[in-house]
């Protein structure tokens, strides 16, 4: 893998029409509601920010993924990215990925490291709309995880997220006993990722496909 280029690539990628709601779709639970209208005719949600950080790591590219602790609430364990809601304080939401990041896994991003946005995302059951972006790191970060925000961290390679293989279902059990079927994720550490960070993680697979 010529990683240069590679990081160029997807620079220029990030440029043209994205993959967006098609993407989302290959790994969105059966009958989920969610189309490009719904989100641009939102009055009420709350905003939000991700980092998909990348970096080299033995002559491969890997990515970043964090568990949430578990808790009483909708996202108790998950697997995400780094980020969370905006703030008053935060320049932009650009600024707000950047800032979570730093909180969450001690990450320090800056203007420079970032490669492209995303398409957003929305949450029903929490009415977040979630902006995600990516990012390239010259080298290996050092990670300092907030133990009250962080509960693992690992790090998955592009390998991995394209490998097919790893896409699978299983069945999820949500609060108010809903329950949910046919779920998609991503098998990647050993773990199960799937929500919003593997619809994130979908289109990003195929942008990866775009330039490959």
């Amino acid at each position: 893998m010529h990683i240069p280029s590679l990081v160029q690539r997807l620079k220029s990628a990030f440029e043209g029409e994205l993959p967006g709601i098609q993407a989302h779709e290959i790994m969105s639970p059966i009958n989920r509601p969610i189309d490009i209208s719904t989100i641009q005719n939102l009055h009420e949600y709350r905003s939000s920010a991700v980092a998909l950080i990348c970096y080299e790591q033995q002559n491969d590219v890997v990515f970043v993924l964090i568990q949430r602790p578990h808790y009483e609430g909708n996202h108790s364990g998950q697997i995400s990215f780094p980020g969370g809601k905006v703030e008053e304080s935060d320049l932009h939401l650009e600024h707000t990925a950047r800032r979570e990041t730093y909180e969450e896994i001690g990450v320090s991003l800056s203007e420079n490291d970032l490669i492209g946005k995303l398409s957003n995302v929305f949450i029903p059951v929490s009415r977040f709309i979630i902006e995600p972006y990516v990012y390239y790191l010259d080298s290996e970060p050092t990670f300092i995880a907030d133990e009250r925000e962080v509960n693992a961290i690992f790090c998955p390679s592009l390998h991995d997220l394209q490998n097919d293989d790893n896409v699978r279902q299983k069945s999820v059990a949500l609060p108010q006993g809903v329950y949910l079927k046919n779920v998609p994720y991503f098998h990647l550490h050993e773990k199960e990722v799937w929500g919003a960070t593997a619809l994130i993680l979908s289109e990003f697979k195929e942008l990866l496909k775009r330039i490959s």
